[in-house]
């Protein structure tokens, strides 16, 4: 009787602690569970708009402004065509060298009986002349251009000419004068700071010229490179060329003429 009690005892011990007890300890081994975050939306407020009266507001269109660009005078291009003439008037100064030398070894031979050689010389130096004259033109026609380029119209530049060259120019520049009706016209002859020597030339060439033509001339007070000629019921200018000819028409006329009394 005392074992049935016991036994009795010990079942219901069993039953009554056992199940609790395997709970806690299977629910103590077991690693928790791992549950995955829940991430809550960020809750972010819409854009703000732009006031519509700075946004939307059209301005009017503005062409931009042109301005021309400002060149600057380059010395080197003003330089160009000074450099240029020297060249030329060089270049003319070898060919009057060879022309001379030529002419001079053409006498020479000439008188030693070498007739075929003087012949040859003197060919070659009629060519070197040619040459010469040639550039001394090209050289005459630069200068005049760039000095005449902002003259005003019944005036011209006569700076850095020959005295044949100016001469030329000037008796031009008088016909066409006299073609507009001009009643004078200013020559600038320079006062020879760039002669040769340092003496002027084209100077006086010009002054007596205007006194052949009986022209009235006279220096301009305020600038004595400047020589002003009265146009005002001037003669007809008659050129060097023109009296060339009309002596050698009357020289016809008078062998003619004793051609026929003889």
């Amino acid at each position: 009787m005392r074992l049935l009690g016991a036994a009795a005892l010990l079942t219901i011990a069993y039953e009554v602690f056992w199940p609790k007890s395997s709970q806690e300890s299977s629910t103590g081994s077991a690693p928790p569970a791992h549950r995955p975050q829940q991430h809550r939306p960020v809750y972010q407020p819409p854009p703000r708009p732009p006031p519509p009266s700075q946004s939307y507001r059209s301005s009017p269109y503005t062409p931009p402004v042109y301005q021309p660009e400002q060149h600057q005078p380059d010395d080197n291009q003003e330089d160009q065509p000074n450099e240029y003439y020297l060249v030329l008037r060089a270049l003319a100064n070898k060919e009057r060298d060879e022309m001379e030398r030529c002419f001079n070894e053409s006498r020479e031979a000439h008188s030693r009986g070498e007739g075929a050689a003087a012949k040859d010389l003197s060919k070659q130096g009629k060519n070197h002349k040619q040459k010469m004259e040639q550039l001394n033109k090209e050289a005459s026609d630069l200068i005049y251009l760039v000095n005449n380029r902002d003259c005003r119209p019944g005036e011209i530049d006569l700076h850095r000419l020959r005295v044949k060259e100016a001469i030329a120019r000037t008796d031009a520049a008088l016909e066409e004068a006299k073609l507009r009706g001009d009643s004078e016209i200013r020559l600038i002859v320079g006062k020879g700071l760039h002669s040769e020597g340092g003496a002027a030339k084209v100077r006086p060439a010009i002054k007596g010229l205007m006194r052949k033509y009986q022209l009235a001339a006279e220096f301009d007070p305020s600038n004595s490179g400047v020589l002003v000629v009265e146009l005002n019921g001037c003669p007809p200018i008659r050129h060097d060329h023109d009296l060339d000819i009309s002596h050698r028409r009357s020289s016809g006329r008078r062998r003619r003429a004793s051609n026929i009394g003889a």
